[in-house]
């Protein structure tokens, strides 16, 4: 017995010095993103996850809009779990998300699509997605008008904005298993978080006079569904990314970055997804990055800058 207590308190001493000396975002090495210079007319804000607000000064986009933080609690012992109406509804009134047009959800999983029917709700903007991500709307009566379900290589007008859908893929993750599939009638709320299966994932690319944008908001691809396009900015999903094959991260920045030649890379959907609503640093028992990590990624996307976010900081496109 005692030398089992010893085993298990070395562990625990162990586990908590790996803990601690995991680095935060800012100690990576990855730079953080100036804030936009006032009068600029095209700003993206960055939510946490892959919720983003792209707004030219009249039209605002909102990818994703989630807010709601369901605990890690929650989902390992599948709890049910529902929008939160007061973050939802607090973060539209702080960030003063008033001239919403369009809420486009990446795929339909629950940390990119729990709040997006809602927050179109509370808007009056237009939920642009799959079959799937239409059905969980239904669930949260949306009323139907308000509803587009997209084909994949159609340009569609949002202001000034043209937002086009390419098709993709969620990275090949095993913990995913669960939540594959589709949905295929409206959604009972509350769920499990395993009721919200993943769709179709898209590849957006967003226009404006003002600069090009390609939001990628998972870690896989389709070989060569973007052949052709060329951006100015790349947001990129990396959530799980160092985990995958180095082949798989090669072929996907290859899709991501290099063919698209931007200028700029901004990591999203590397932060812990269950930490409280502002909290962007990486979860710390599964962080996504370490100093090498980061490194080789900003080297990988050369020549192309390799940049971060700050949670509600605008910066300019």
């Amino acid at each position: 017995m005692k030398k089992f207590l010893l085993i298990i308190s070395v562990l625990m001493l162990l586990c908590s010095f790996w803990l601690l000396t995991k680095p935060s975002m800012s100690e990576i090495g990855i730079a953080y993103a100036q804030p936009a210079e006032p009068g600029q007319d095209l700003t993206v804000t960055w939510f946490g996850v892959t919720t983003l607000l792209i707004d030219d000064g009249v039209t605002q986009i909102l990818i994703d809009g989630y807010f709601s933080r369901p605990s890690l609690l929650d989902i390992a012992l599948e709890r049910r779990i529902e929008p939160d109406l007061v973050a939802i509804e607090g973060m539209l009134n702080r960030f003063e998300i008033n001239r919403l047009k369009a809420v486009i959800p990446v795929h339909s999983h629950f940390d990119h699509v729990l709040d997006s029917a809602e927050v179109a709700k509370q808007t009056g903007a237009q939920l642009m997605g799959s079959a799937t991500t239409a059905h969980i709307a239904a669930g949260s009566n949306l009323a139907t008008h308000q509803v587009s379900v997209i084909e994949t290589k159609t340009v569609y007008p949002v202001g000034a904005f043209e937002v086009t859908f390419y098709p993709s893929q969620h990275a090949p993750l095993a913990t995913n298993s669960a939540i594959s599939g589709t949905v295929a009638a409206p959604l009972t709320l509350p769920a499990p978080y395993t009721a919200w299966k993943l769709g179709k994932a898209y590849s957006l690319v967003i226009t404006h006079p003002n600069g090009r944008m390609l939001i990628q908001g998972s870690a896989g691809f389709v070989p060569n569904a973007l052949s052709g396009v060329k951006v100015d900015a790349v947001f990129l999903g990396t959530g799980g990314l160092p985990s995958l094959s180095k082949a798989h991260q090669l072929a996907y920045l290859d899709e991501m970055v290099i063919q698209r030649q931007p200028k700029r890379v901004y990591t999203i959907h590397h932060d812990d997804l269950f930490g409280d609503l502002g909290q962007v640093e990486q979860n710390l028992v599964m962080p996504n990055f370490d100093k090498t990590q980061a490194f080789e990624l900003g080297q990988q996307v050369l020549p192309a800058q390799l940049l971060q976010m700050r949670f509600g900081q605008p910066i300019n496109l």
